[in-house]
């Protein structure tokens, strides 16, 4: 997250179970699609939900840059997202051999340290990372360790052909905190049934959730071709494979002196599933000024949750199989326009039995067919007007579905939007340039899930209609050879068209996000300032039905010895502001983190 956290108009929040994610224009952090090398980073997003996830997956130190899309994009990338798509392009190795050690410690008993190995030989790059992150956060019962190994092999097999290996392994056993009573600042228990705790008062008391284990692979072989002058194409095959292990104190039936598969003290529950993908991607140029791009995608997944103390038997299987083509048609020299559409469908199949209930048996077919349509004019060589529109669509996940029919209610409808934005780009010169767009999304049928105080808690309904509006503002200056910064900010109007007609404020969305940053250089050393202002955020819990704006600094200095030693310092909130990032939990206040990176 710390390299995300630097780039204009990206958000990270708090997804919930210790994880974080990204905003992209104020959408929901689960809504944004992340590409690491092509590879799709949480490709079992349609099976659960990636607010258990985390965006660990690759060191900071390992990025070669991060490309940002905002708005309707390719429908390569699919058009099952919200927010954007943020593409990261990690490093290769180059020329000898060389080793590089990362050793950081900061606030709360944080410590990490990464090792790096790259380098090349004749057809054959290398860039391999071994690291471990432990700490234990701001508050109560967040301990966390995390042991991650990521790599990735090119091959140029000459004939314009390479193939490429890459995968990463990350297992994150992490305790999840307690949530906290923003009036009495106690810590607060979950009132939920399924953990089998037993109700005192009509209450039950869940607490100090931990996953003992929480492990995701991604191993991928991607074979790049041009075939000719006018056609080259690649195909991807990934393995992919997710686990947890969830562990919940039942408070009640430790008070209560109760411990038995009825109603454990510890109730703990896995989840594990497994996959595999093929992707092919292929570029033909049918004129000088046309590209037609085609492909298909097809994974099959299958997952399986079970408990420790029962006899539940409950396991899915999803398929997604996808097709697209655009075309890309350069009309002269100002004007490029790209006309595409996408074709997903998605099998879903669910089994639940359980001594004592009854058994459900499910399937559910769904299809969506998306057209997108980009158009760029440069009026001179300042000025560049675009144009976008297109349709998205967002299945509901399996586990979302899973959670409803175990509660006896419906499985919600799949959310189908209309998206458009126009933009402005000016050049004022070389050094600094600003970029407006307003933007438009029509969201049917919108999945959110129920907070904690509401009836059927922790289930998922369709808001009839969402209507967000928006605007965006980015000003990017280089100021002198040694400074440069950026401006950031974006305005949303989000109203809910609910059930019974009436219309409001859509919840777990801010009405603007305004974000800046000031980078100084002189000599060896480098110095930085990131700023954050969100405004406030309507919840749908009770306890904390609204959170309000903050504003957060984060301060970071960066000092080169030499070629193989620098020294860094971060800052994060150096002003100590206290603010909610959901309704049950308190950002951090003022941390630190200092490290070195050393080439051996």
């Amino acid at each position: 997250p710390e390299a995300i956290k630097r780039v204009p108009g990206l958000y990270v929040a708090y997804a919930g179970k210790g994880a974080r994610l990204v905003r992209i224009r104020g959408a929901e952090s689960d809504q944004t699609k992340i590409y690491i090398d092509g590879m799709p980073v949480f490709p079992l997003s349609g099976i659960a939900s990636n607010s258990a996830s985390t965006l660990e997956q690759i060191s900071v130190d390992n990025i070669e840059k991060i490309e940002i899309i905002k708005g309707p994009g390719p429908v390569q990338y699919g058009t099952d997202y919200k927010g954007g798509v943020i593409l990261i392009t990690t490093k290769k190795g180059q020329g000898p051999a060389k080793t590089a050690l990362n050793l950081s410690a900061g606030s709360h008993e944080a410590f990490s340290s990464y090792l790096t190995h790259s380098g090349s030989e004749k057809d054959l790059s290398y860039y391999l990372t071994v690291g471990r992150k432990q700490g234990d956060g701001h508050l109560n019962n967040s301990n966390y360790d995390t042991k991650e190994f990521n790599g990735k092999f090119v091959w140029d097999l000459g004939k314009d052909s390479a193939l490429t290996f890459s995968g990463y392994s990350i297992n994150t056993p992490r305790e999840i905190p307690n949530g906290i009573d923003p009036i009495t600042g106690e810590e607060t228990a979950s009132n939920i049934s399924w953990s089998y705790d037993t109700p005192i008062d009509g209450k039950y008391r869940a607490i100090d959730w931990k996953y003992t284990y929480f492990k995701e692979t991604n191993v991928a072989l991607q074979y790049d071709k041009r075939a000719s002058d006018k056609f080259k194409y690649n195909v991807k095959w990934y393995h992919v494979t997710d686990g947890n292990s969830l562990w919940v104190y039942n408070q009640n039936n430790a008070t209560l002196g109760i411990d038995n598969d009825a109603h454990p003290i510890w109730y703990g529950s896995s989840w594990n599933s497994s996959g595999n993908g093929v992707e092919f991607t292929g570029d033909l140029q049918t004129a000088a000024n046309n590209t037609v791009t085609f492909g298909m995608k097809y994974n099959a997944i299958d997952w399986k949750m079970d408990e420790r103390n029962t006899d539940l038997d409950e396991h899915g299987k999803d398929k997604r199989i996808g097709y697209y083509i655009s075309d890309n048609w350069i009309a002269s020299d100002k004007t490029n326009v790209t006309l595409g559409v996408r074709y997903d469908e998605a099998d879903q199949s669910y089994h639940y039995s359980l001594t004592g209930k009854p058994t459900q048996d499910s399937s559910s077919n769904l299809d969506s067919t998306d057209p997108v349509f980009n158009i760029t004019h440069r009026l001179d060589e300042q000025n560049t007007l675009r144009f976008s529109a297109g349709k998205s669509h967002v299945f509901v996940q399996a586990k979302s579905a899973s959670t409803n029919l175990t509660a006896g209610l419906p499985v919600p409808d799949p959310e189908r939007a209309t998206d458009y934005e126009l933009g402005w780009k000016h050049n004022f010169n070389e050094q600094s340039s600003l970029d407006i767009a307003v933007f438009k999304n029509l969201i049917k049928d919108r999945i959110v899930r129920r907070g904690n105080s509401e009836p059927n808690p922790r289930t998922y309904y369709n808001i009839g209609q969402t209507d967000i509006k928006g605007l965006e503002l980015q000003y990017n200056r280089t100021f002198t050879n040694r400074l440069s910064g950026f401006v950031n900010y974006t305005h949303l109007k989000a109203m809910d068209t609910n059930a019974d007609g009436s219309v409001t404020r859509a919840t777990k969305l801010p009405t603007s996000e305004f974000n800046y940053g000031l980078t100084y250089s002189v000599d060896k050393l480098q110095a930085s300032i990131l700023g954050h202002v969100l405004s406030d955020v309507l919840t749908n819990e009770t306890i904390n039905p609204r959170l309000d704006s903050y504003h957060l600094v984060d301060l970071s200095f960066n000092y080169r010895v030499n070629e193989n030693t620098d020294y860094y310092l971060r800052v994060n909130n150096v002003f100590d502001t206290n603010y909610w990032e959901t309704a049950s939990y308190p950002g951090d206040g003022i941390s630190f983190s200092a490290g070195v990176n050393l080439k051996l």
